[in-house]
């Protein structure tokens, strides 16, 4: 599959560090992506209503330093910044963020949602495709 190359992406994997417990994210460019925007409806099982979401889809091809998101979790802390996963925990920023998430303020999760446009979160992820991955979020 040939994808229109409309955007590069900046992905934040969460991750627990495993000297000291706390939550850190770790942030990767992924240049020559698929970025398209739209509305998702979902119909309650009930009947008892629609939800109208705003949804993302993102088109990325396969690259060679992806890992399943339990192996990367089983990497060494100073090994993780040699590859990246996706995980519904993660962050997707449409564009190239230069912006490190510390956990502190001015640099904490919030500040990401709150200085940034197009910042989404990973509901749902298809890696097995042969040539590519596809990722959709809110």
């Amino acid at each position: 599959m040939v994808i229109n190359k409309n955007c590069d992406i900046t992905l934040y994997n969460r991750y627990v560090d495993k000297s000291t417990g706390i939550d850190k994210y770790q942030r990767t460019v992924i240049e020559g992506c698929n970025w398209q925007g739209g509305i998702s409806v979902t119909v309650s099982a009930d009947d008892k209503g629609i939800t109208f979401m705003n949804g993302v889809s993102i088109i990325i091809d396969r690259l060679s330093n992806y890992m399943p998101p339990k192996k990367f979790a089983k990497l060494p802390d100073n090994e993780k910044p040699n590859y990246f996963t996706f995980n519904i925990s993660d962050k997707i920023v449409k564009g190239k963020i230069d912006f490190e998430i510390t956990g502190v303020k001015p640099n904490a999760l919030a500040d990401l949602v709150k200085n940034f446009d197009d910042v989404i979160d990973i509901k749902g992820i298809d890696t097995n495709l042969p040539s590519h991955f596809e990722i959709e979020g809110v």
